[in-house]
């Protein structure tokens, strides 16, 4: 995988670009808040081609992308409420990044991570902190943020969390990037147990959307934090059959999946086309089912549909 960071001067172009396109109900930027009302999906482009694919997954799917070079953009239920799952892992690791810790500590990221073997019991996920476990080892609190972002490791997750205050913290967080719906109220795993009409723990594909564009390309970060950020996302290992699936060769991804209750399965992420364009895409998907599986499909085919669209 091709994991070459977007040009500096690729970046501050969409980050003046985006700021236009976003403005109706994604500005890029902690000023402005996405107050798009949740209700009926914007119309847009596209929407007969999304709903076809709904209808051959048999998935309900959201979608909000935007080519932040040129302010084309697709949308489909892009202000309905989904379950967030691990997408608020990036929020997460963020908020460690940007200081946003219960006690500060500007040297955070080479101090050392203790944690009790019962972290890594009954979170569901938890392959590197378990192992880092039975090894002894005490990962940095870089190495922990790396887990939770590549690999969405739930016990890494979890830590983080505490080192912020508690799940209110990514909500504070989303507040301040503008984003007035995502909402954060439980930990690992009871997040995942969404259930229809339930707010709490969800987002829209809208909101995460303009938040992942202002973490990856906006000033929340700065610039050695915001690369390091995206280093992560480009080397996610949950996503190779989702978004990334249906891109086309020579495109990067720095994505971040998530998976849950009712089928639920969405990914959200900036691709970069092979000539350096930023594209937006932001998709939550479920089921109408508890029990559902998760399935990647509709992600990989929602994605080759935006490639062609807005590349």
């Amino acid at each position: 995988m091709d994991s070459r960071l977007p040009s500096p001067q690729t970046s501050r172009r969409t980050v003046l670009t985006a700021g236009a396109v976003l403005a109706a109900g994604a500005v890029v930027g902690p000023a402005a808040a996405r107050t798009a009302p949740i209700t009926t999906p914007s119309a847009s482009p596209g929407n007969d081609a999304i709903a076809e694919i709904e209808q051959r997954h048999d998935r309900r799917i959201g979608l909000y992308a935007v080519n932040l070079r040129t302010g084309r953009e697709l949308a489909h239920r892009p202000d309905e409420r989904f379950a967030m799952c691990s997408t608020f892992k990036t929020l997460a690791v963020a908020a460690v990044l940007a200081g946003r810790l219960v006690t500060p500590d500007p040297h955070v990221l080479g101090r050392r991570a203790y944690y009790p073997p019962s972290m890594v019991t009954g979170v569901g996920y938890a392959a590197r902190m378990q192992v880092w476990q039975e090894q002894g080892y005490a990962p940095t609190v870089a190495e922990v943020c790396e887990a939770a972002q590549s690999d969405s490791d739930n016990a890494a997750a979890n830590w983080l969390l505490q080192q912020l205050g508690g799940p209110d913290a990514i909500t504070r967080l989303a507040r301040e990037l503008g984003d007035s719906v995502t909402t954060l109220t439980r930990w690992e795993p009871e997040l995942n147990a969404w259930e229809p009409g339930q707010q709490i723990d969800t987002t829209t594909p809208r909101a995460m959307g303009g938040s992942y564009v202002e973490l990856l390309l906006g000033r929340t970060l700065d610039g050695p934090d915001r690369r390091r950020l995206t280093r992560w996302m480009l080397a996610s290992r949950t996503g190779g059959a989702a978004l990334r699936a249906g891109l086309p060769a020579g495109w990067r991804i720095a994505e971040k999946t998530g998976s849950g209750a009712y089928g639920t399965r969405n990914d959200v992420g900036i691709a970069w086309t092979d000539g350096d364009v930023p594209i937006l895409i932001s998709c939550l998907t479920r089921s109408t089912e508890p029990g559902a599986p998760t399935v990647d499909a509709p992600l990989a085919d929602v994605a080759r549909h935006c490639a062609e669209v807005l590349a």
